[in-house]
């Protein structure tokens, strides 16, 4: 890395042989250098110096001083840094043209020309900003389409790897080549992730196997790239004061290290898979210990489509609305119930694929590299104030949000709905409406520090299981809001409150909570009339005067 400063200083630049010598892990980064090569000697001379003197400046950053060493890190900075500019650029030259007849015109071209640069960057940067993209691609119930459709593409793809490189994962790791492990070995990926590649191979017992391969260089890009974004928000910060999520990368820091332990993630894959055991309907790849090591993971293959496909899941002969279903208990069980959430279930990571003898969807969860613990002295109140805000009672509301640690309940509903909440006259929504967004968009930049107030005030493990709640919407969103979320789920945490009570006064007590909220339900349902809604309570009563009497009978008291 010296020898590329003093050709730069000297005015030349380094052939893209030497480069790729240094910097074997990125074949890109010599892009940024030839591209110079044709410009005159002492403009090059010029640029050079002008050059060196910005990077001297940045890596004297607290914290960044290290990061630049590795792996053309000072490319990818200098990349990130040149996109967020004429990003920025575009957007202010925007604001002069806002009175024009054809500015929404120009507002979405701009849009689409930044998502294009944002996934230019992420895909020729890869690692971290891919995983970053993603999670920006997940939001789709807010950002606009151009963004969001975009960035999607990066569920499938990453830096390209050679077959040298996994091989020597696979020798540093375990000591040997794939070809002496396995019966075969494709070296053509299947799919991609953002820390890893994925390939199809079978064991010489003969069950085919996925096998996860961490990028080599990896754990060292991590790091430089993580400080490299943490310094662009300080330098951001310095601009636009209220923006500010320096916090929020230094508390999932220690997270995303440990993404990077795939044994981790193989442990983490067998709790999840002990965990919901109950639902028939999910299924967790089985771990292959013998072929599993820091940086390789072998693990079951499975045949699927992921949960965003709807052309396939109806070409499939499945019903979306039993996926969403399925997919919302799924993930209420791990927030309301046992605690161990997924932090990124987005659609390349939770796959459909029909059972032969139910004929119904089954749910297969990938990548269990990054999950969150919530507590029961979190879990409980959380249950508490989802069943408060669907019932709209805003006395319990202020309770649990404050057993929490929350002070502005009303900003607490609205983080976790992600729409607005109206205790008067007002019911959550199913199908957000282009005013609603609009709405909550609105809201987020008039309140915007009220609103990162709410999130600080948040228990740190809080903000994966926001970071699911809104992966989980973006999926429901795409597939037309056939489910009513927001009450699927509260059912799931009203029940979660009272399951863990063993006397028969808790029953009868959670009986009779459970009548007034699914009367509370039925009161939001605008368009029944007295006659339907009188015989539909009837039913529910019904109902669950024999789920009652099941209880009692099965209770030990009785």
């Amino acid at each position: 890395m010296s020898k590329i400063f003093l050709a730069l200083w000297k005015g030349r630049i380094p052939s893209k042989k030497y480069l790729k010598l240094t910097n074997r892990s990125n074949s890109y980064d010599h892009v940024a250098f030839s591209k110079l090569s044709a410009k005159p000697p002492h403009r090059q001379h010029y640029f050079g110096i002008s050059l060196l003197g910005v990077i001297t400046g940045f890596i004297t950053y607290d914290g960044i001083v290290n990061e630049f060493i590795y792996c053309g890190s000072t490319i990818r900075f200098l990349r990130s840094l040149k996109t967020a500019s004429l990003i920025a650029m575009d957007y202010y030259i925007l604001q002069k043209y806002e009175n024009s007849s054809d500015y929404d015109f120009q507002l979405k071209q701009v849009h689409l020309k930044s998502a294009k640069r944002l996934l230019e960057t992420c895909l020729l940067n890869g690692g971290l900003y891919i995983k970053m993209g993603q999670g920006v691609a997940a939001i789709n119930h807010i950002l606009p389409r151009e963004y969001t459709s975009t960035l999607e593409q990066l569920q499938d793809k990453c830096l390209p790897t050679t077959k040298s490189d996994v091989q020597h994962v696979f020798y540093e790791d375990f000591g040997s080549t794939p070809e002496d492990m396995y019966s075969n070995f494709d070296y053509t990926p299947v799919a991609a992730a953002s820390l890893a590649q994925v390939f199809k191979a079978k064991l010489k017992s003969g069950e085919d196997v996925a096998v996860k391969v961490q990028y080599g260089d990896l754990q060292r890009r991590f790091t430089s790239d993580l400080g490299t974004i943490m310094f662009l928000q300080d330098v951001i910060e310095i601009f636009f004061k209220s923006y500010n999520f320096g916090w929020i990368l230094r508390d999932l820091r220690k997270n995303l290290i440990l993404e990077l332990n795939f044994e981790n993630e193989g442990q983490n894959a067998e709790r999840c898979a002990k965990d919901l055991k109950k639902f028939e309907y999910v299924h967790i790849p089985h771990i292959y210990w013998t072929y599993t090591k820091p940086r390789v993971l072998t693990m079951e293959w499975v045949n699927g489509f992921k949960v965003n496909d709807v052309e396939r899941i109806q070409y499939e002969n499945l019903d979306l609305k039993d996926v969403d279903f399925k997919l919302f208990n799924i993930f209420a069980e791990q927030i309301f119930h046992t605690g161990f959430v997924h932090a990124d279930p987005h659609p390349g990571n939770v796959y459909v694929r029909k059972n032969p003898k139910t004929g119904k969807a089954d749910l297969v969860l990938l990548d269990h590299g990054l999950y969150e613990y919530l507590p029961e002295s979190v879990r409980n109140p959380l249950c508490e104030f989802w069943e408060a805000t669907v019932l709209r009672d805003e006395q319990k509301m202020k309770l649990a949000a404050r057993q929490i640690g929350i002070k502005d309940h009303m900003k607490f509903a609205e983080v976790l709905f992600q729409q607005p909440i109206r205790i008067h006259g007002g019911r959550i929504k199913t199908k957000l409406s282009e005013s609603d967004i609009e709405y909550i968009q609105q809201v987020a930049k008039k309140n915007f520090e009220l609103i990162m107030g709410t999130l600080k005030e948040m228990p740190r493990n809080m903000l994966f299981v926001v970071r699911n709640l809104n992966t989980i919407r973006a999926i429901s969103r795409q597939h037309g809001d056939v489910v009513d979320r927001p009450r699927t789920m509260a059912r799931y945490a009203q029940h979660c409150i009272y399951v863990k009570y063993s006397s028969i006064r808790s029953y009868i007590f959670w009986f009779y909570r459970r009548l007034i909220f699914e009367y509370n339900l039925c009161l939001f349902i605008m368009f029944l009339g007295l006659r339907h809604f009188g015989y539909l309570a009837t039913i529910y009563t019904y109902l669950f005067c024999i789920n009652l009497i099941e209880r009692l009978i099965q209770h030990e008291h009785f």
